[in-house]
């Protein structure tokens, strides 16, 4: 890939979102704009107020940090060559840019804040401590209510072997769980007993006493886990689901969560976000509800600006960038 420089200046531009109604503090600090410009002296930020009109606003932009363009605007753009996705999800972004030449980028900084995440809600289930929490704040000494139980000696289910995955797979042995897991292109994964394709499924949900949903949102990944699916899981198994809500029947959980055949889930993703006031699974026992922020982490973006700063000097100097999404398959 060769860079497009304007031909007025030979300036790149890159276009982030500034300061606006609906964005009220820019995207980058005036820190982290110099780290990106002191790459190359073409470099220049762009600030848009909004990403449906990011066009107009920066007609000469060659890439997008950190939003999606939208379909519309990226079928239009005449220099935008490359986007990079904060997130660690990309479906949308995939679709904006499908049909063109646009090429995406992520950063896979989320596994170790996400597997963070992912054990906090399994240990709160595990160990009763919400119980504990709820006993405190009665003072109540509830040393024979809680019933904690224990974690090693458990069969973990990860579906998505990708870089979230790994990195709970990673922790996993630390805990005493044997792992099994779905990936897609065959091939042994650290930490994992039996690594298995998408097909083999069931075989997965038997015996997965804490299952973990990591996966991207794509055509084969919509609606996996239902009924039929849930029912596979031995009774009182744990349910995380950290990768997108349109994966989860919630109604089929909430009611397995009712009638005691799940002992519990965390879910950080959900069809309808954010999760609406009326919606009833915050009334659902045993369910913890965490508002899609299982890859939020104090010092993102001290981790985010070096990973593209140097894909931005790969692109400077045309060569491969790293980390290249396949919009097809849409991670």
């Amino acid at each position: 890939m060769r860079p497009e420089a304007d031909g007025r200046d030979g300036l790149i531009r890159i276009a982030v979102l500034g300061a606006s109604k609906s964005h009220p503090e820019p995207a980058l600090t005036p820190h982290e704009v110099a780290q990106i410009e002191a790459v190359d002296p073409r470099v220049r930020i762009a600030w848009v107020r909004d990403r449906s009109t990011w066009l107009e606003e920066a007609p000469e932009a060659e890439i997008i940090f950190g939003f999606r363009p939208l379909r519309q605007g990226a079928v239009r753009a005449t220099r935008l060559r490359w986007v990079h996705a904060l997130g660690a999800g990309v479906e949308g972004l995939s679709q904006d840019v499908a049909g063109t030449e646009i090429i995406i980028t992520n950063a896979h900084i989320h596994g170790d804040a996400i597997a963070e995440h992912i054990f906090a809600l399994i240990l709160v289930h595990i160990r009763r401590l919400r119980g504990a929490l709820e006993a405190q704040a009665v003072r109540r000494w509830a040393h024979n209510d809680l019933h904690p139980q224990l974690l090693a000696g458990r069969t973990m289910g990860i579906l998505g072997l990708g870089t979230l995955g790994r990195a709970t797979a990673s922790r996993a042995a630390a805990f005493g769980l044997r792992v099994w897991g779905t990936k897609r292109t065959p091939g042994p994964v650290p930490g994992v007993e039996r690594v298995l394709p998408p097909d083999a499924l069931d075989e997965v949900l038997r015996v997965s006493d804490v299952l973990v949903a990591t996966l991207p949102l794509t055509k084969e990944t919509r609606n996996l886990l239902g009924a039929r699916e849930l029912g596979l899981l031995p009774r009182g198994a744990f349910v995380v689901n950290v990768g997108r809500g349109g994966q989860l029947d919630e109604t089929v959980l909430a009611d397995a969560l009712r009638d005691g055949r799940l002992g519990g889930a965390g879910l950080d993703v959900f069809v309808d976000e954010p999760l609406p006031e009326t919606s009833p699974l915050w009334a659902v026992p045993n369910l913890m509800i965490t508002p899609h922020s299982s890859g939020n982490f104090h010092g993102y973006m001290d981790r985010m600006i070096p990973v593209f700063c140097d894909n931005l000097r790969r692109y400077l100097a045309g060569q491969p960038l790293a980390n290249v999404v396949d919009p097809a398959r849409g991670y």
